[in-house]
């Protein structure tokens, strides 16, 4: 017995899977696909995000040790979500709910920090 005939029960009835189905989630679900160019402005709560790829584990350090000295520097921190050699950031003025000219400084040193370490691969 084989997956399949176990299943088949399980999906008579049931509409099949519709290649056309992908595009109305898309559509239909707010979800924003990060990306790694430049930094997207989300809404509720608004903040900025960009997706940063990294080639090897110690480019991505560098990276991380940079961006955790420079929040230490201007007191301001953005959330940064690890996951694999690719680290999300976002950032807003949590006080404020939404992005603010702090954020938008905050990100361009961020931008500066990646082109570094991009050199450096």
């Amino acid at each position: 017995m084989n997956v399949s005939s176990l299943m088949e029960s399980y999906f008579k009835g049931s509409p099949r899977f519709d290649r056309n189905l992908v595009g109305h989630i898309k559509e239909s679900v707010p979800i924003k696909v990060p990306n790694e160019k430049s930094w997207d402005l989300l809404e509720e709560p608004e903040v900025l995000q960009r997706l940063f790829r990294f080639e090897k584990a110690p480019n991505m350090v560098y990276f991380l040790e940079d961006v955790i000295q420079l929040q230490e520097q201007m007191s301001h921190h953005g959330k940064l979500l690890i996951d694999g050699l690719q680290i999300l950031v976002q950032i807003s003025t949590k006080d404020m709910n939404r992005v603010t000219d702090l954020d938008v400084e905050w990100t361009k040193k961020v931008d500066e920090i990646y082109k570094d370490v991009r050199t450096n691969q």
